[in-house]
């Protein structure tokens, strides 16, 4: 009965994995958090004044792992004085999206203001049509991470062996990981770099020179966050999802050992699917002309 249950939980975390994976992209995609951000960055110093929220001062490993150490926090205090469960996950959401909407706008106006010297705007209604997007994200994100977190440490049997504040960081850096990785190959040259043919790889010469107009307008952050919300995003809260499921199940099925061995066998068959694919495509398709 408890590993039926135990199965259940499990799969509930792995849901709550892809919706934090799903959202935690868009909202670095909408707040210019990723890599493209230095292609930002640099488009005023070449002349291409933009209407695009940048607010990259960290990465997002970073910013997740302390929004969810925050968050992590609050939960783990209010559970001490007794809080309902649901309170405490909205109010320490909550809470944590008001600090990261607070540092998104100072980052914002930090990074646009420094860039004076290049004669780029600042723009208030970036601010004012960007920022409820990214809380909007960002809570769902910070709910989905504190309510995993709490799964694991205190519906679990076993439990795992780390405080909340502790998990939630680690889910954090984790998902920030994901989602640097994973989630920025789908964002960046085929949106900010249209006026380049895809796969050519964007020179040194050419950094900086991104596209600023939309079909209705200037472009805008909204506009790269709708177009991420067909692939990246939910490429990216699969594999967070993937790697939620198969790290617990492994264990819940086959036990301690048994789980290791699992572990093993089906990061090899990854590796050889991914080199199949990979060799499959180089004779498909061959090298970029």
């Amino acid at each position: 009965m408890d590993i039926f249950f135990n199965l259940i939980l499990v799969g509930f975390m792995a849901l709550l994995a892809i919706i934090a994976g799903i959202f935690e992209d868009l909202e670095s995609d909408v707040a210019s958090t990723s890599n493209p951000n230095s292609q930002v960055q640099l488009a005023p110093q070449i002349g291409n004044l933009h209407k695009l929220f940048n607010r990259a001062v960290s990465g997002e490993p970073l910013l997740l792992g302390t929004m969810a150490t925050i968050a992590g926090s609050i939960a783990y205090l209010l559970f001490s004085l007794n809080f309902p469960v649901v309170l405490v996950l909205l109010l320490s959401s909550l809470f944590t999206t008001l600090i990261q909407v607070l540092f998104s706008i100072t980052s914002y106006m930090g990074r646009i203001t420094s860039q004076s010297l290049y004669n780029q705007p600042l723009f208030l209604d970036v601010i004012y049509k960007t920022v409820p997007s990214i809380a909007a994200h960002a809570f769902i994100t910070i709910f989905s991470l504190t309510t995993l977190s709490y799964i694991m440490v205190y519906l679990l049997t076993p439990p795992v062996l780390l405080t909340l504040p502790v998990l939630s960081m680690l889910m954090g850096v984790t998902i920030g990981s994901i989602g640097s990785a994973v989630g920025d190959i789908h964002y960046g040259a085929e949106n900010l770099y249209q006026n380049l043919e895809f796969g050519s790889g964007i020179p040194v010469s050419l950094n900086g020179n991104i596209v600023t107009k939309s079909a209705l307008g200037s472009k805008k952050s909204i506009d790269v966050v709708s177009f991420c919300s067909k692939f990246a995003g939910p490429i990216t809260g699969l594999c967070f999802g993937i790697i939620i499921f198969l790290s617990f199940w492994i264990y819940l099925v086959f036990g301690a050992v048994g789980g290791l061995i699992a572990g093993l066998i089906i990061i090899v068959l990854f590796l050889i699917l991914n080199f199949l694919l990979e060799r499959n495509s180089r004779i498909n398709y061959g090298k970029y002309e």
